[in-house]
């Protein structure tokens, strides 16, 4: 049984399930071609957010094949059995997925950790300073200036001010995510660090990521601390926990 990894984009494929020739490098001229490739490429990334690597090339044009007829007595799975089978390997593939991803990410923060010129965070990020600045180390209450760039482990960019030219100017609460709030209060104006955690421990970021593994993988935020504005504590007391802000 022979499987791939997606459809490869570099060569002529000989599909014996369907006996034709199939060339995947031709360019896209009419309406149909380019239909075609943003149709694969949706599958393809729905293959990517469940989880999924790898596929019976075989079997998978002869589903294509026999869905298009429309004829029950083609259908090597019934459809009332199919929804079953399909979610049950979705669910497998994903809780085996998920432990060997999450091994590999404590064993990654855990490697970090020990590096020099790392310090812990209270929620078990890792800060690392590549540049320390040697301007007014912010409070909570004051306004930050910062560029950031947020990327995960496998190096997909979810969020680069720096190319979007547009830093981001408010309270730290502003960012909405604590470890970059915990590693901002800690850094002069001036300061170049970057902030590592696992993504698992934040779960309501899944809907950012391109991907499953990225889910449960890791996540990096270059910051550029450029300017801290004075603000009034008065302002974020009632929010802060008891004993800050005093």
């Amino acid at each position: 049984m022979k499987y791939i990894k997606f459809i490869p984009a570099v060569a002529v494929v000989l599909l014996a399930a369907c006996g034709e020739n199939i060339n995947t490098s031709k360019d896209l001229k009419t309406s149909e071609d380019s239909f075609s490739y943003i149709y694969g490429y949706g599958i393809a990334q729905r293959m990517s957010q469940e989880g999924i690597e790898n596929l019976d090339y075989g079997a998978f044009i002869r589903g294509i094949r026999d869905g298009l007829t429309g004829k029950d007595s083609l259908m090597a799975i019934k459809e009332d059995k199919m929804s079953k089978i399909y979610q049950g390997y979705i669910m497998a593939n994903q809780e085996k997925k998920t432990k060997k991803l999450q091994k590999e990410t404590q064993d990654y923060m855990a490697k970090l950790s020990k590096e020099s010129g790392v310090q812990s965070l209270p929620s078990k990020a890792y800060m690392k300073m590549i540049t320390k600045g040697n301007g007014p180390v912010p409070q909570a209450w004051d306004s930050v200036e910062c560029y950031v760039k947020w990327s995960t482990g496998s190096g997909n960019v979810i969020i680069d001010s720096y190319k979007d030219k547009k830093p981001f100017i408010g309270t730290t609460s502003g960012l909405q995510l604590t470890p970059v709030e915990q590693a901002i209060l800690k850094a002069p104006a001036g300061s170049v660090f970057e902030v590592t955690f696992s993504n698992n421990d934040y779960p309501q970021l899944s809907r950012m990521f391109r991907n499953f593994n990225d889910a449960y993988g890791v996540s990096i935020w270059k910051v550029e601390l450029r300017k801290v504005t004075p603000g009034n504590p008065e302002s974020v007391k009632s929010e802060l926990p008891a004993g800050m802000g005093q």
